[in-house]
Protein backbone atom coordinates (compact mmCIF):
# COMPACT_ATOMS: atom_id res chain seq x y z
CA UNK A 1 0.00 0.00 0.00
CA UNK A 2 0.97 3.07 -0.77
CA UNK A 3 1.20 6.01 0.95
CA UNK A 4 1.33 9.58 -0.94
CA UNK A 5 2.05 13.10 0.47
CA UNK A 6 0.99 15.72 -1.05
CA UNK A 7 -2.00 18.08 -0.95
CA UNK A 8 -5.24 19.33 -2.34
CA UNK A 9 -8.60 20.14 -0.59
CA UNK A 10 -11.35 22.21 -0.64
CA UNK A 11 -11.09 26.14 -0.98
CA UNK A 12 -8.37 27.46 1.47
CA UNK A 13 -10.32 30.80 3.34
CA UNK A 14 -7.30 32.53 4.64
CA UNK A 15 -5.24 35.32 3.57
CA UNK A 16 -3.47 35.59 0.47
CA UNK A 17 0.26 33.99 0.88
CA UNK A 18 3.10 35.29 -1.63
CA UNK A 19 5.34 33.93 -4.40
CA UNK A 20 7.95 34.59 -2.07
CA UNK A 21 6.31 32.36 0.96
CA UNK A 22 6.68 29.18 -1.84
CA UNK A 23 10.03 30.37 -2.56
CA UNK A 24 11.25 29.98 1.01
CA UNK A 25 9.22 26.86 1.37
CA UNK A 26 11.32 25.20 -1.78
CA UNK A 27 14.14 26.32 -0.51
CA UNK A 28 14.14 24.82 3.09
CA UNK A 29 12.05 21.91 2.15
CA UNK A 30 12.78 20.25 -0.91
CA UNK A 31 14.74 17.55 0.48
CA UNK A 32 12.37 16.63 2.41
CA UNK A 33 11.20 13.03 1.08
CA UNK A 34 14.04 11.06 1.52
CA UNK A 35 13.04 8.12 4.02
CA UNK A 36 11.21 6.52 1.41
CA UNK A 37 12.06 2.51 1.06
CA UNK A 38 8.60 2.32 -0.27
CA UNK A 39 5.18 3.93 -0.27
CA UNK A 40 4.67 4.94 3.22
CA UNK A 41 1.10 6.27 5.19
CA UNK A 42 0.96 8.93 7.37
CA UNK A 43 3.97 10.24 5.09
CA UNK A 44 5.34 8.75 2.14
CA UNK A 45 8.83 9.21 4.50
CA UNK A 46 8.34 5.81 6.40
CA UNK A 47 7.51 2.25 4.47
CA UNK A 48 4.44 0.62 6.23
CA UNK A 49 5.37 -3.21 5.66
CA UNK A 50 7.65 -4.93 2.64
CA UNK A 51 6.56 -7.72 0.76
CA UNK A 52 3.73 -8.64 -1.32
CA UNK A 53 1.84 -10.75 1.46
CA UNK A 54 3.20 -9.07 4.55
CA UNK A 55 1.27 -5.43 2.69
CA UNK A 56 -1.64 -7.52 2.33
CA UNK A 57 -1.69 -7.75 6.46
CA UNK A 58 -0.46 -4.45 6.56
CA UNK A 59 3.12 -5.02 8.24
CA UNK A 60 1.56 -7.13 11.30
CA UNK A 61 2.96 -10.49 11.09
CA UNK A 62 5.65 -9.28 13.15
CA UNK A 63 5.90 -12.57 14.99
CA UNK A 64 5.93 -14.76 12.08
CA UNK A 65 6.68 -12.91 8.89
CA UNK A 66 5.58 -14.36 5.92
CA UNK A 67 8.92 -13.95 3.97
CA UNK A 68 12.62 -13.13 4.46
CA UNK A 69 12.35 -9.95 3.17
CA UNK A 70 9.74 -9.11 5.72
CA UNK A 71 11.55 -10.66 8.07
CA UNK A 72 14.57 -8.10 7.38
CA UNK A 73 12.72 -5.11 7.65
CA UNK A 74 10.41 -5.63 10.76
CA UNK A 75 12.20 -8.75 12.64
CA UNK A 76 15.03 -11.06 11.81
CA UNK A 77 13.91 -13.50 14.51
CA UNK A 78 11.17 -14.31 12.80
CA UNK A 79 14.12 -15.79 9.61
CA UNK A 80 14.12 -18.95 12.37
CA UNK A 81 10.19 -19.45 10.97
CA UNK A 82 12.03 -20.52 7.46
CA UNK A 83 13.07 -24.30 8.24
CA UNK A 84 13.92 -24.81 4.87
CA UNK A 85 16.23 -22.70 1.85
CA UNK A 86 13.50 -20.07 1.17
CA UNK A 87 13.86 -17.28 -1.46
CA UNK A 88 11.40 -14.71 -2.93
CA UNK A 89 10.76 -11.46 -4.13
CA UNK A 90 8.32 -9.47 -5.44
CA UNK A 91 7.36 -6.37 -7.20
CA UNK A 92 4.52 -3.17 -6.65
CA UNK A 93 3.57 -0.37 -9.11
CA UNK A 94 2.00 3.01 -6.88
CA UNK A 95 -0.23 5.19 -7.90
CA UNK A 96 -0.41 8.28 -5.89
CA UNK A 97 -2.21 11.84 -6.37
CA UNK A 98 -2.08 15.41 -4.15
CA UNK A 99 -3.77 17.97 -4.07
CA UNK A 100 -3.20 21.79 -2.83
CA UNK A 101 -5.05 24.67 -2.17
CA UNK A 102 -3.61 28.05 -1.05
CA UNK A 103 -4.89 31.82 -2.06
CA UNK A 104 -2.26 33.60 -3.75
CA UNK A 105 -2.10 37.12 -4.76
CA UNK A 106 -3.79 36.05 -8.02
CA UNK A 107 -6.29 34.14 -6.28
CA UNK A 108 -6.71 30.67 -5.16
CA UNK A 109 -3.74 28.19 -6.60
CA UNK A 110 -5.02 24.57 -6.66
CA UNK A 111 -1.97 22.26 -7.87
CA UNK A 112 -1.74 18.66 -8.20
CA UNK A 113 0.93 15.95 -8.46
CA UNK A 114 0.91 12.28 -9.79
CA UNK A 115 3.48 10.04 -9.07
CA UNK A 116 4.02 5.72 -9.91
CA UNK A 117 6.83 4.21 -7.92
CA UNK A 118 7.95 1.16 -8.21
CA UNK A 119 8.22 -0.95 -5.10
CA UNK A 120 10.85 -4.17 -5.50
CA UNK A 121 11.43 -6.58 -2.47
CA UNK A 122 13.80 -9.71 -2.47
CA UNK A 123 14.92 -11.94 0.16
CA UNK A 124 16.95 -15.34 0.49
CA UNK A 125 17.25 -17.60 4.14
CA UNK A 126 19.57 -20.27 4.34
CA UNK A 127 19.46 -22.40 7.21
CA UNK A 128 22.36 -24.02 8.47
CA UNK A 129 22.55 -26.51 11.38
CA UNK A 130 18.81 -26.42 12.67
CA UNK A 131 19.43 -24.21 14.63
CA UNK A 132 21.15 -20.75 12.42
CA UNK A 133 19.52 -19.06 9.76
CA UNK A 134 21.89 -16.53 7.72
CA UNK A 135 19.43 -14.21 5.40
CA UNK A 136 20.14 -11.34 2.49
CA UNK A 137 18.33 -8.94 1.18
CA UNK A 138 16.72 -6.09 -1.13
CA UNK A 139 14.21 -3.32 -0.25
CA UNK A 140 13.42 0.04 -1.75
CA UNK A 141 11.67 2.74 -3.92
CA UNK A 142 12.13 4.59 -7.28
CA UNK A 143 9.95 6.99 -8.60
CA UNK A 144 8.61 9.01 -6.16
CA UNK A 145 8.56 12.56 -7.80
CA UNK A 146 6.86 15.92 -6.32
CA UNK A 147 6.05 18.37 -9.11
CA UNK A 148 2.73 20.91 -7.98
CA UNK A 149 4.13 23.45 -10.83
CA UNK A 150 4.35 25.72 -12.71
CA UNK A 151 1.45 27.95 -12.76
CA UNK A 152 2.88 31.46 -14.44
CA UNK A 153 -0.90 33.13 -13.70
CA UNK A 154 -0.52 32.60 -10.10
CA UNK A 155 3.05 33.57 -10.11
CA UNK A 156 3.93 30.05 -9.08
CA UNK A 157 7.15 28.46 -10.49
CA UNK A 158 8.24 24.90 -10.70
CA UNK A 159 9.38 22.85 -7.38
CA UNK A 160 10.23 19.09 -8.01
CA UNK A 161 11.83 16.81 -6.08
CA UNK A 162 12.81 12.91 -6.88
CA UNK A 163 14.28 10.57 -4.47
CA UNK A 164 15.56 6.76 -4.28
CA UNK A 165 15.96 4.75 -1.28
CA UNK A 166 17.57 1.17 -1.00
CA UNK A 167 18.68 -0.92 1.76
CA UNK A 168 20.71 -4.24 1.00
CA UNK A 169 19.86 -6.12 4.89
CA UNK A 170 22.49 -8.50 5.83
CA UNK A 171 20.59 -11.01 8.75
CA UNK A 172 21.59 -13.87 11.14
CA UNK A 173 19.27 -15.52 13.13
CA UNK A 174 19.41 -18.38 15.88
CA UNK A 175 16.87 -20.74 17.69
CA UNK A 176 17.90 -20.52 21.08
CA UNK A 177 15.22 -23.14 22.48
CA UNK A 178 12.02 -24.28 20.61
CA UNK A 179 10.01 -21.70 21.38
CA UNK A 180 12.44 -18.25 21.72
CA UNK A 181 14.51 -16.95 18.69
CA UNK A 182 16.75 -14.14 18.78
CA UNK A 183 18.38 -12.74 15.46
CA UNK A 184 20.35 -9.42 14.18
CA UNK A 185 21.54 -7.99 11.23
CA UNK A 186 23.36 -5.02 9.59
CA UNK A 187 21.68 -2.77 6.44
CA UNK A 188 23.79 -1.08 4.11
CA UNK A 189 21.49 1.81 2.29
CA UNK A 190 22.02 4.28 -0.63
CA UNK A 191 20.04 7.25 -1.06
CA UNK A 192 20.10 9.81 -3.51
CA UNK A 193 17.65 13.50 -4.28
CA UNK A 194 17.68 14.79 -7.36
CA UNK A 195 15.60 18.61 -6.94
CA UNK A 196 15.58 22.10 -8.42
CA UNK A 197 13.07 25.30 -7.05
CA UNK A 198 14.14 29.11 -7.02
CA UNK A 199 15.85 30.76 -5.16
CA UNK A 200 13.59 34.09 -4.63
CA UNK A 201 14.60 35.95 -2.32
CA UNK A 202 18.29 34.64 -1.85
CA UNK A 203 18.19 35.64 -5.50
CA UNK A 204 19.55 38.98 -4.26
CA UNK A 205 21.82 37.81 -1.72
CA UNK A 206 23.72 35.64 -4.06
CA UNK A 207 23.17 36.37 -7.42
CA UNK A 208 21.31 32.51 -7.89
CA UNK A 209 17.82 32.23 -9.54
CA UNK A 210 17.35 28.13 -9.06
CA UNK A 211 19.01 25.78 -6.47
CA UNK A 212 19.63 22.51 -8.76
CA UNK A 213 21.38 19.44 -7.79
CA UNK A 214 21.67 15.71 -7.09
CA UNK A 215 22.77 14.44 -3.71
CA UNK A 216 23.33 11.34 -3.34
CA UNK A 217 25.84 8.47 -0.94
CA UNK A 218 25.92 5.69 1.11
CA UNK A 219 24.75 4.69 4.66
CA UNK A 220 24.09 2.04 7.27
CA UNK A 221 21.87 1.18 9.99
CA UNK A 222 21.08 -1.56 12.27
CA UNK A 223 18.20 -4.15 13.68
CA UNK A 224 17.83 -6.75 16.14
CA UNK A 225 14.74 -8.60 17.20
CA UNK A 226 13.28 -11.73 19.13
CA UNK A 227 10.12 -14.65 18.51
CA UNK A 228 8.38 -15.84 20.93
CA UNK A 229 6.14 -18.93 20.22
CA UNK A 230 5.28 -20.64 23.19
CA UNK A 231 2.33 -22.74 22.00
CA UNK A 232 1.11 -23.66 18.51
CA UNK A 233 -1.80 -21.20 18.84
CA UNK A 234 0.11 -17.91 19.80
CA UNK A 235 3.30 -15.95 18.47
CA UNK A 236 4.86 -12.83 19.56
CA UNK A 237 7.51 -10.76 17.94
CA UNK A 238 9.75 -7.81 19.03
CA UNK A 239 11.77 -5.51 16.42
CA UNK A 240 13.74 -2.76 17.23
CA UNK A 241 15.66 -0.83 14.28
CA UNK A 242 18.90 1.49 15.82
CA UNK A 243 19.58 4.93 14.78
CA UNK A 244 21.61 5.11 11.65
CA UNK A 245 22.73 7.56 9.04
CA UNK A 246 22.81 8.34 5.05
CA UNK A 247 25.77 10.15 3.98
CA UNK A 248 24.54 12.52 1.05
CA UNK A 249 26.96 14.66 -1.05
CA UNK A 250 27.08 16.57 -4.05
CA UNK A 251 27.48 19.54 -5.77
CA UNK A 252 26.00 22.43 -8.06
CA UNK A 253 26.68 25.81 -9.66
CA UNK A 254 26.42 28.68 -8.71
CA UNK A 255 27.47 32.62 -10.18
CA UNK A 256 31.04 32.84 -11.65
CA UNK A 257 31.15 29.70 -13.24
CA UNK A 258 31.95 28.26 -9.50
CA UNK A 259 30.15 25.29 -7.91
CA UNK A 260 29.62 24.46 -4.52
CA UNK A 261 28.72 21.61 -2.17
CA UNK A 262 26.32 20.32 -0.56
CA UNK A 263 25.84 17.92 2.33
CA UNK A 264 23.26 16.26 4.50
CA UNK A 265 24.52 13.58 7.30
CA UNK A 266 20.87 12.04 7.31
CA UNK A 267 20.11 10.57 10.85
CA UNK A 268 17.65 7.30 10.08
CA UNK A 269 15.40 6.65 13.22
CA UNK A 270 14.81 4.15 15.49
CA UNK A 271 12.26 2.47 15.09
CA UNK A 272 10.42 -0.45 17.94
CA UNK A 273 7.83 -3.60 16.34
CA UNK A 274 5.52 -5.38 18.26
CA UNK A 275 3.25 -7.99 17.26
CA UNK A 276 1.46 -11.17 17.81
CA UNK A 277 -0.22 -13.84 15.85
CA UNK A 278 -3.01 -15.82 17.22
CA UNK A 279 -4.40 -19.32 15.41
CA UNK A 280 -7.17 -20.22 17.88
CA UNK A 281 -9.23 -21.38 14.97
CA UNK A 282 -9.11 -24.04 12.15
CA UNK A 283 -7.80 -22.22 8.76
CA UNK A 284 -7.53 -18.42 10.22
CA UNK A 285 -5.05 -16.55 11.88
CA UNK A 286 -5.42 -13.47 12.83
CA UNK A 287 -2.63 -10.60 13.47
CA UNK A 288 -2.03 -7.44 15.31
CA UNK A 289 0.78 -4.70 15.68
CA UNK A 290 1.75 -1.65 16.92
CA UNK A 291 5.17 0.29 15.49
CA UNK A 292 6.60 3.60 17.39
CA UNK A 293 9.03 5.78 14.99
CA UNK A 294 11.45 8.13 16.42
CA UNK A 295 11.12 10.21 13.58
CA UNK A 296 10.83 13.88 15.77
CA UNK A 297 14.90 13.22 15.74
CA UNK A 298 15.07 13.95 11.51
CA UNK A 299 16.41 17.40 12.30
CA UNK A 300 19.38 16.59 10.07
CA UNK A 301 20.71 19.79 8.13
CA UNK A 302 21.04 20.45 4.52
CA UNK A 303 24.18 22.33 3.91
CA UNK A 304 25.23 24.63 1.43
CA UNK A 305 29.43 25.15 1.07
CA UNK A 306 28.62 29.12 -0.38
CA UNK A 307 25.05 29.58 0.33
CA UNK A 308 24.63 29.07 3.99
CA UNK A 309 21.66 30.79 4.08
CA UNK A 310 19.99 28.49 2.19
CA UNK A 311 20.77 25.61 4.71
CA UNK A 312 17.66 24.55 6.72
CA UNK A 313 16.52 21.54 8.35
CA UNK A 314 15.54 18.26 6.92
CA UNK A 315 12.45 17.99 8.65
CA UNK A 316 10.65 21.28 10.24
CA UNK A 317 8.47 20.33 12.96
CA UNK A 318 8.97 16.24 12.73
CA UNK A 319 6.88 13.80 14.85
CA UNK A 320 7.43 10.59 16.18
CA UNK A 321 4.95 8.53 14.28
CA UNK A 322 2.31 5.85 15.88
CA UNK A 323 1.02 3.02 13.70
CA UNK A 324 -2.03 0.23 14.36
CA UNK A 325 -2.22 -2.51 12.46
CA UNK A 326 -4.90 -5.71 12.08
CA UNK A 327 -4.53 -8.38 9.48
CA UNK A 328 -6.35 -11.38 9.19
CA UNK A 329 -5.67 -15.04 7.16
CA UNK A 330 -7.62 -17.37 6.03
CA UNK A 331 -7.48 -20.78 4.49
CA UNK A 332 -10.12 -20.73 1.58
CA UNK A 333 -9.01 -23.96 0.42
CA UNK A 334 -5.90 -25.82 1.34
CA UNK A 335 -3.45 -24.39 -1.29
CA UNK A 336 -5.49 -20.82 -1.37
CA UNK A 337 -5.14 -18.00 1.11
CA UNK A 338 -7.00 -15.03 2.01
CA UNK A 339 -5.29 -11.98 3.43
CA UNK A 340 -6.79 -8.55 4.91
CA UNK A 341 -5.73 -6.01 6.93
CA UNK A 342 -6.33 -2.24 7.88
CA UNK A 343 -3.56 0.12 9.18
CA UNK A 344 -3.47 3.74 10.94
CA UNK A 345 -0.73 5.85 11.64
CA UNK A 346 -0.45 9.29 12.80
CA UNK A 347 1.31 12.04 11.14
CA UNK A 348 4.79 13.09 10.96
CA UNK A 349 5.03 16.90 9.38
CA UNK A 350 3.79 19.10 12.20
CA UNK A 351 1.86 21.96 10.90
CA UNK A 352 4.65 24.19 10.93
CA UNK A 353 6.29 22.01 8.61
CA UNK A 354 3.84 21.37 5.83
CA UNK A 355 4.66 22.39 2.72
CA UNK A 356 3.96 21.46 -1.13
CA UNK A 357 6.97 19.15 -1.06
CA UNK A 358 6.53 17.74 2.67
CA UNK A 359 2.71 17.70 3.20
CA UNK A 360 1.30 14.75 5.43
CA UNK A 361 -1.81 13.40 6.86
CA UNK A 362 -2.65 11.06 9.29
CA UNK A 363 -2.75 7.89 7.18
CA UNK A 364 -5.84 5.21 7.17
CA UNK A 365 -4.88 2.31 4.77
CA UNK A 366 -7.18 -1.07 3.85
CA UNK A 367 -5.84 -3.99 2.04
CA UNK A 368 -6.57 -7.60 0.08
CA UNK A 369 -4.48 -10.02 -0.63
CA UNK A 370 -4.24 -13.67 -2.11
CA UNK A 371 -1.84 -16.64 -1.66
CA UNK A 372 -2.14 -19.29 -3.91
CA UNK A 373 0.45 -22.54 -3.29
CA UNK A 374 2.10 -24.27 -6.48
CA UNK A 375 4.09 -26.93 -5.61
CA UNK A 376 7.25 -25.40 -3.44
CA UNK A 377 6.22 -22.17 -4.92
CA UNK A 378 3.54 -19.58 -3.84
CA UNK A 379 2.05 -16.45 -5.73
CA UNK A 380 0.78 -13.62 -3.86
CA UNK A 381 -0.98 -11.04 -4.92
CA UNK A 382 -1.79 -8.06 -3.14
CA UNK A 383 -4.27 -4.38 -3.79
CA UNK A 384 -4.03 -1.64 -1.03
CA UNK A 385 -5.49 2.23 -0.77
CA UNK A 386 -5.05 4.59 1.27
CA UNK A 387 -8.68 6.96 2.12
CA UNK A 388 -8.26 10.34 1.48
CA UNK A 389 -6.82 12.44 4.09
CA UNK A 390 -7.09 16.14 4.38
CA UNK A 391 -5.45 18.90 6.66
CA UNK A 392 -6.05 22.64 6.87
CA UNK A 393 -2.99 24.07 7.37
CA UNK A 394 -4.37 28.05 9.14
CA UNK A 395 -1.80 31.12 9.11
CA UNK A 396 -1.31 31.36 12.65
CA UNK A 397 -0.16 27.93 12.62
CA UNK A 398 2.03 27.30 9.03
CA UNK A 399 5.30 28.12 9.03
CA UNK A 400 5.19 29.05 4.65
CA UNK A 401 2.03 28.19 3.32
CA UNK A 402 -1.68 27.53 4.72
CA UNK A 403 -4.11 26.23 2.90
CA UNK A 404 -5.70 22.56 2.09
CA UNK A 405 -3.59 19.47 1.79
CA UNK A 406 -5.10 15.70 0.78
CA UNK A 407 -3.61 12.83 -0.25
CA UNK A 408 -4.71 9.50 -1.67
CA UNK A 409 -3.27 6.51 -3.70
CA UNK A 410 -3.26 2.57 -4.09
CA UNK A 411 -1.00 0.12 -4.94
CA UNK A 412 -1.05 -3.66 -6.87
CA UNK A 413 1.52 -5.89 -6.24
CA UNK A 414 2.97 -9.43 -7.11
CA UNK A 415 5.50 -12.02 -5.51
CA UNK A 416 6.55 -15.37 -5.98
CA UNK A 417 8.35 -17.59 -3.04
CA UNK A 418 9.88 -20.84 -3.01
CA UNK A 419 9.99 -23.04 -0.15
Amino acid sequence: MIDLVTAGGRRARTPGVGLSGLVVAGVCLAACGLLRPAPAAASILIAPAVGVADIATVGTRVADPYTPSSALFENPAGLTAFDTFTTGGGLGLGYGRGRLETPTQAGVFSGTTTMWPLIPDFGLSIPYRDRWRFAVGLFGSTGYTLDFGPDPAHGIPSFFSETIVMAFPLGVAYRLTDQLSVGAEVQPLFGQLRTHFPSGPLQFVYNLSEFRYKINGPGVQGMVGLALRPNEQWAFGLGVRTPGMIWLTGSMPVPDARRQGVHCDLEMPTQVFLGATWRGVPRLALSGAVRFTNSSTLSSKIKYDLTPLASSGFIPDAHDEWKFGLGAEYAIREQTTLRLGASWASHIVGSKGESPLVADTDDAKVAVGLGQRLGHWVLDLTAGYTLEAERHIPPSSALFIPGAYSMQGGVIMIGLTHY
